[in-house]
């Protein structure tokens, strides 16, 4: 029971955006961006696709758990926000960067090897749809809000691909 404890502590992460945890054999990932209704950014893709790779690879779970820390959001989508300020400052590497980590995830959990529950609720759109949309198990409740509003002005629904 003690090796558990400090497994479960060794999987927390330092950042406050995303938590990664362990109840029984399920390895449950938490986005923690609340104040943000979990925008999807840079630095959030970049932690989660390394723990889905090495939680791929262990013999000791079988289930994968995204859900987010309040019931505001699931995930409102990418931080279109700050890509709009990447690309007027001139740095719009910044923002294909994000989309290319943001895409790879989408594409990680669509061929995952384990299953995958997303607990789709409160608002879940773009990127919180990439999320939700390629694991095999959808949880949604009576509050969750389902866009892909990007298409309202004529952009690709890329997520869903």
């Amino acid at each position: 029971m003690k090796r558990l404890s400090l497994l479960n502590n060794h999987l927390r992460t330092m950042s406050t955006e995303v938590e990664f945890s362990i109840k029984n054999t399920a390895r449950i990932i938490s986005l923690n961006r609340t104040s943000k209704l979990n925008a999807l950014n840079t630095n959030m893709c970049a932690e989660i696709t390394p723990r889905l790779v090495e939680f791929s690879k262990s013999d000791a779970n079988n289930l994968i758990i995204i859900k987010s820390n309040t019931e505001k959001a699931f995930c409102s989508g990418g931080d279109v926000i700050q890509c709009a300020k990447n690309n007027l400052s001139g740095s719009s590497f910044e923002s294909v960067d994000f989309f290319q980590k943001e895409y790879s995830l989408d594409y990680l959990l669509s061929v995952y090897g384990k299953p995958v529950v997303a607990l789709a609720n409160g608002i879940t759109m773009g990127g919180g749809v990439g999320l939700s949309v390629h694991a095999p198990f959808r949880i949604v409740s009576e509050t969750t809000r389902f866009a892909m509003p990007e298409s309202n002005i004529g952009f690709f629904s890329d997520v869903m691909n």
